[in-house]
């Protein structure tokens, strides 16, 4: 699956977000993503770093939680801008 940068998502759970950005990390694909509301509007407030994963199904994303993770990701991410 191709996410493309700047897409809008939608998951499972119906919460939209925009794709900003895309960084490979060990062998994973993150996406740091923000919320989007109403009438496609930017909730900055609610920042998300999504990772792609598949199975026998195809793929998917699931919102990363680990803390330690999302502490590297997001220097990562900085490391880019």
């Amino acid at each position: 699956m191709k996410i493309e940068l700047n897409a809008i998502i939608r998951l499972n759970n119906n919460e939209k977000y925009i794709v900003l950005n895309e960084l490979n990390y060990e062998n994973n694909l993150y996406y740091l993503t923000m919320g989007v509301i109403k009438d496609n509007e930017v909730d900055s407030s609610k920042v998300v770093i999504l990772c792609e994963k598949h199975d026998k199904d195809g793929y998917y994303v699931e919102k990363v939680i680990d803390s330690d993770l999302m502490l590297e990701l997001t220097k990562q991410f900085k490391e880019q801008m």
